[in-house]
């Protein structure tokens, strides 16, 4: 589109706006005195009432009857005028002070924003030793350059806001006044401005693309511009969902994916875009769930769901596209988000709606929708992975309806696959499922935090985090089978893991406050893990096949161990329950992170080395004092955490490679080595003597002794180095 002119945007005058509603407020006013004036002194004497007969007196009566509906026709155009400016002005306003607030702040920046709506950075405003220092160092320049161009992206987002508004105003105008009829007369039906006739509106043109038709360019982009200036707005949204009805919505949804799609398609962009809005719509209507709008819409969406989309078109019904596919495949593309309780009812629908009759399974490829998202669960599951509350809310096991979703999602679900048909013979299964929706939603749900962003830190949590977390871990070790992970799960749930270090160091220790806890618990507020070690062990072994998992696992372990190290007295006069207890629990907690080790690497066979080779490439590369999981206590922490993980990488190659000749190992000690290189740290960081030294070393080393047996006997590895 077309931009207004920055300066333009900026020194518009919206109070010009106001009064010229206000004047055709007051037209329409006029034009309904020249109604009243019509029906009180004309048509009373044309009117057959006695006073005037005849076929003149008809004609007459005829003439001042259209003119009468004329002054009513003119003052609903009037009003609609008055409206569809008043609203102009609104959004204009609104724009136009975002604006104005953004060059504020690019100045205050430190910018300089030209009358085009161009940004530099403004050097000249800097003292000398700043302007030097500008000149002479590039990576000042680069920083600088670079806001310089956000703050005009800002600015350029804000003027085409502006222009967006300026133009709907002007197609709103325009059908008011049903420019180019040939009538030439006063639009009776004319629609004024607002969220419910934009809603309105979208529905018409949106309704024409449901049903196969096609939009011109115009309207394309009409829709489009209706469609993200009021995607967030309920009643607009709940109006435009209302019309087209749940089922009218996935079509539309089906139609949107299938043109995108199309080969040498044009528009594509003008399609993603209004697929886009079109989810984000969804999002608006849908997040005040106390509506009746809200309760129909979701019936509507549960009998839709379950229904044949593709049905309508040629071969539909030999691959079918169910509604909540195509529901799940529409709101990934949404980027306003979701409210928790819309993707909660919807994960519980879509569940039900399977455990009914399990239907995903499907073709492999769909040519008109390559990025169909065939398992609606994980689909939505996915969602959650974005929104932690509905994620939380979801899986918590003391949730509505959710006593044994986790387990149902873990071990009892059937995840569907997917097909590929043959020439001859029947359809080749994928034997391949893909969990990554759940494993987003696991990871979002125990930490609260949005898988990606870098953002686990060792809690605290909230209960309802750590009871989906325990949840997990009690559901993947059912039947003490929590070696047994899915590939998607893993790096997540260790993710997740690692986010309770404080937790499971207790667990893994056998630290005696843990013991009375047979599951999640709560304490001040916040939720911990409980449980006997074997579970945590199982679990770990589970997500340990993927190295990166493993070292994730063990460089917030080490963060601990470093953190719980530091802060033993050295004084060698203390109890040992202030430091050689506390010592030996390290050691038992190494212990077991060895034991769940020679497993893996007593397990890989052919692949032992080369993972061996890539988690010590990952341990080494993740420095445990900036992992989040120490809290502040000082740098001795931090100088500890790394101490010996370059011999702790040796010795896992190496431990790798014996087990590869013998296929046992005489000993898998790499914890135990990087844990006495800490204690040795922690002498010297206190200056501690010798012999104190010595005994925090030995206290780690009976820990992990007892560590490493309990773990191996946990993995049913009993007697077995």
């Amino acid at each position: 589109m077309s931009l207004l002119g920055f300066e333009d945007v900026m020194k518009a005058d919206p109070a010009a706006m106001t009064k010229a509603a206000a004047d055709w407020t007051a037209m329409a006013g006029k034009y309904q005195q020249i109604q009243h004036r019509l029906e009180n002194e004309v048509l009373s004497v044309t009117g057959n009432q006695g006073l005037w007969l005849g076929y003149t007196a008809f004609t007459a009566n005829q003439h001042v009857s259209f003119t009468r509906q004329q002054s009513i026709d003119a003052q609903t155009e009037a009003k609609a005028v008055a409206s569809i400016i008043t609203d102009a002005k609104n959004d204009f306003e609104a724009a136009q002070k975002k604006l104005k607030q953004a060059v504020a702040d690019a100045q205050a920046d430190g910018m300089k924003v030209t009358g085009t709506g161009s940004v530099m950075f403004d050097v000249g405003a800097l003292d000398p030793a700043s302007r030097s220092a500008y000149h002479h160092e590039p990576d000042y320049q680069r920083e600088c350059n670079e806001a310089a161009g956000q703050w005009a992206q800002k600015i350029k987002i804000y003027v085409e806001e502006a222009t967006a508004a300026d133009q709907r105003a002007a197609l709103r105008l325009r059908r008011a006044a049903k420019v180019g009829d040939m009538m030439n007369e006063f639009n009776g039906q004319a629609v004024g401005g607002g969220d419910e006739a934009d809603g309105k509106r979208a529905a018409e043109l949106a309704s024409r693309l449901k049903d196969g038709k096609t939009l011109s360019p115009e309207e394309l982009a009409e829709l489009n511009n209706l469609m993200k200036a009021n995607s967030g707005n309920p009643v607009y949204g709940q109006t435009l969902l209302n019309t087209l009805g749940a089922e009218g919505t996935l079509l539309l949804a089906d139609e949107l994916e299938v043109r995108l799609n199309e080969r040498g398609g044009k528009l594509k962009g003008e399609y993603g875009e209004l697929q886009t809005n079109l989810a984000n719509t969804i999002a608006g209507a849908t997040r005040d769930t106390s509506t009746k709008f809200y309760q129909d819409f979701r019936k509507g969406l549960q009998e839709a769901g379950v229904k044949n989309i593709d049905a309508r078109h040629f071969g539909g019904n030999t691959a079918p596209i169910y509604g909540y596919q195509t529901l799940a495949t529409l709101l990934q593309h949404g980027n306003a988000g979701y409210g928790a309780q819309f993707l909660n009812d919807l994960g519980a629908d879509v569940i039900a709606a399977e455990r009914k009759d399990n239907r995903w399974s499907s073709h492999q490829f769909n040519g008109p929708r390559p990025d169909l998202v065939h398992d609606p669960v994980d689909g939505v599951l996915k969602l959650m992975g974005q929104n932690p509350e509905a994620a939380t809310q979801f899986l918590d096991p003391k949730g509505p309806g959710a006593e044994d979703r986790l387990k149902y999602l873990l071990r009892d679900r059937e995840w569907p696959t997917t097909y590929t048909n043959t020439l001859f013979g029947p359809p080749m299964n994928d034997k391949g499922t893909h969990q990554a929706g759940l494993a987003a939603a696991i990871e979002a749900a125990s930490t609260g935090d949005v898988p990606g962003d870098n953002a686990h830190n060792g809690g605290p949590h909230t209960p309802a985090q750590a009871r989906v977390m325990q949840g997990v871990i009690d559901a993947l070790d059912a039947d003490g089978k929590g070696s047994e992970v899915h590939d998607d799960l893993k790096m997540p749930i260790a993710n997740a893991l690692s986010d309770y270090v404080d937790d499971t160091h207790l667990i893994l220790s056998e630290d005696v406050s843990n013991v009375q806890h047979n599951g999640a618990w709560e304490k001040n507020g916040e939720g911990h893990l409980g449980g006997s070690s074997d579970h945590i062990v199982r679990v770990m072994r589970g997500v340990a096949d993927d190295p990166e998992a493993y070292a994730t696992l063990y460089a917030a372990e080490r963060a601990k161990a470093a953190e719980a190290l530091a802060v033993l007295p050295p004084d060698p006069q203390h109890a040992p329950e202030d430091r050689d207890i506390p010592a030996r629990q390290v050691g038992t907690a190494l212990g077991a992170y060895d034991a769940i080790r020679t497993s893996v690497i007593l397990d890989e066979k052919d692949d032992r080395m080369e993972w061996a080779e890539k988690t010590g490439e990952f341990a080494s590369t993740v420095n445990g004092s900036v992992t989040g999981f120490i809290p502040e206590v000082g740098d001795i922490a931090g100088g500890l955490v790394d101490l010996g993980i370059s011999e702790w990488t040796d010795h896992i190659k190496e431990d790798a490679q014996n087990a590869g000749n013998s296929k046992s190992a005489d000993a898998h000690y790499a914890a135990l080595t990087q844990g006495k290189a800490m204690a040795a740290g922690w002498g010297d960081a206190h200056h501690a003597d010798p012999k104190t030294t010595s005994v925090v070393s030995q206290e780690l080393g009976t820990g992990h002794t007892t560590g490493h047996a309990n773990a191996m006997s946990a993995l049913g590895r009993n007697g077995q180095k």
